[in-house]
């Protein structure tokens, strides 16, 4: 019997200090820390701002010449050549008609008579045949039927009306658009985790609470039980307690069941898988906010990352305004050409080229005019989206404010109820115990006193929940640790 009580402690002891070993503690500030290494939404965030990056990078490249090489491999439909046979065929009809009226001059001098149409003709014919065949054909191939070419061609922008810069402006004002988005996103998340750790805490207390209240109850029956059973009380108190008990349980396994799935919800933030062990270190400890709300809209205005959102959409507003306003201008470019593969260059062809380009568009269907038009309105778009977002943050922090001390005012009127409740139970119990009082007196005492528990722990929850919130609107969230870890 002793080695079974024995081992029964030593497996015991090895499944708590192995649940330990495997679990992980965890800090209001290292859940945060956590939540914002692992979170996923903080990961595609990050990814964006470097996505930004490089296509500001690449904005610049604008500014630079572009130098491409360009290869092909050419089969023409036939040789590219040319033919002066009819200055050849021409050489060769004077040049046989001179024949011909050299020897009939030398007919008349010699035989006193010219040569007669058959003789000419002979003496024509003779001259051709012998000049054709001394005389090269007119005709050259400058351009075989198949040919390669390689070549380098370099451009590089001189004038486009302010096109290229109002790009590398647009480019930069999302790169910080998006830096100011990822500030944002880290702000939500770590907003979630915050709710998220408290409401574990808050719910662990509820449950506390709950097993506190349910001992209380179950001991009553108890006594109850005792006390029917000398027939001091009627039997109807006894089922009273029994139906409080029954309540008791139910609600204990409701506010476990809420703390099960709160932990899932942090873990999910954190990017933790759901089998892992965590275990929550940090308390519900009132610390007050001294700030004033004039301090917090003053505070908006430097931090808040949707107002530098809104400022870089500006920019890139009118960045876009100034691209739309390039198009009426003409474009100037430099540009130069040079051929590497130089043996199959026609005598037509140059080795090499450089020179200007001029381009502007006359007239393309007021297509651009309507173009500017809408860069027009746009930038009006985000004035008046500016200004709304002004006026809702301001509410924002005028209700979160609010909210937070009016929280906090509930949470500081709540102590004396406690004091005053568990006197309550105090007076109730000894009552019941001496025949003077009613069951229904002592559990609605008991239930009176868990409900300004649950209520203060609420009150409290609200307060950081809130302030939470509130530091959110103003865009610094850091600021939380710092009166979270604050001795007082």
């Amino acid at each position: 019997m002793k080695r079974v009580i024995s081992f029964t402690l030593v497996f015991i002891i090895f499944t708590f200090l192995s649940a330990a070993a495997f679990s992980q503690s965890i800090t209001l500030e290292e859940a945060v820390g956590i939540a914002l290494k692992n979170n996923e939404k903080v990961k595609q965030y990050n990814e964006r701002v470097i996505q930004r990056e490089y296509e500001n990078k690449s904005a610049f490249g604008n500014f630079l010449p572009s130098i491409k090489f360009q290869g092909s491999v050419n089969h023409l439909n036939d040789p590219m050549g040319i033919s002066l046979d009819p200055i050849r065929e021409a050489i060769l009809q004077l040049q046989s008609g001179d024949a011909v009226n050299l020897q009939n001059l030398s007919s008349l001098i010699t035989n006193k008579a010219p040569l007669t149409a058959e003789q000419q003709q002979a003496v024509y014919s003779q001259a051709y045949n012998k000049l054709n065949t001394a005389l090269p054909l007119f005709e050259t191939t400058f351009k075989k039927q198949d040919y390669w070419s390689a070549t380098l061609i370099g451009v590089q922008p001189l004038f486009t009306g302010g096109k290229i810069l109002a790009g590398k402006k647009y480019a930069s004002s999302e790169f910080h658009a998006s830096e100011a988005e990822l500030i944002k996103t880290r702000n939500e998340i770590t907003q979630e985790t915050i709710n998220n750790y408290l409401s574990i805490i808050l719910v662990t207390e509820v449950v506390n609470t709950r097993k506190a209240v349910l001992e209380g109850i179950r001991k009553h029956k108890e006594d109850a039980d005792k006390l029917a059973a000398a027939g001091l009380i009627a039997p109807h108190h006894v089922l009273r307690a029994k139906v409080a008990l029954a309540d008791a349980e139910k609600y204990l396994f409701d506010d476990e069941n809420k703390l099960e799935l709160a932990y899932l919800a942090l873990k999910h933030t954190l990017g933790l898988p759901e089998t892992e062990e965590i275990v929550i270190t940090d308390k519900l400890n009132f610390k007050s906010v001294t700030d004033s709300l004039y301090i917090f809209k003053d505070e908006a205005l430097m931090t808040q990352p949707i107002f530098d959102i809104i400022r870089n959409k500006k920019i890139a507003a009118e960045q876009k305004y100034n691209s739309q306003r390039a198009e009426f201008m003409p474009q100037l470019a430099a540009f130069g050409k040079y051929e590497v593969v130089k043996k199959y260059l026609s005598s037509l062809e140059p080795e090499w080229i450089i020179g200007l380009q001029l381009n502007f568009s006359v007239f393309e269907g007021f297509k651009k005019y309507n173009q500017l038009e809408a860069a027009v309105h746009l930038e009006k778009e985000i004035e008046h989206m500016e200004a709304h977002t002004k006026r809702q943050i301001d509410l924002w922090i005028n209700k979160s404010y609010r909210d937070m001390r009016n929280a906090e005012k509930k949470y500081n009127m709540l102590a004396a109820n406690i004091e005053l409740a568990n006197e309550n139970v105090r007076q109730n119990e000894k009552r019941f115990s001496t025949g003077l009082g009613t069951s229904l007196e002592v559990i609605d005492a008991r239930l009176s006193l868990e409900k300004n528990h649950i209520d203060r722990l609420l009150a409290l929850y609200d307060y950081y929940k809130s302030y939470n919130d509130l530091l959110v609107a103003t865009g610094n969230t850091n600021k939380f640790m710092k009166t979270w870890n604050r001795e007082k």
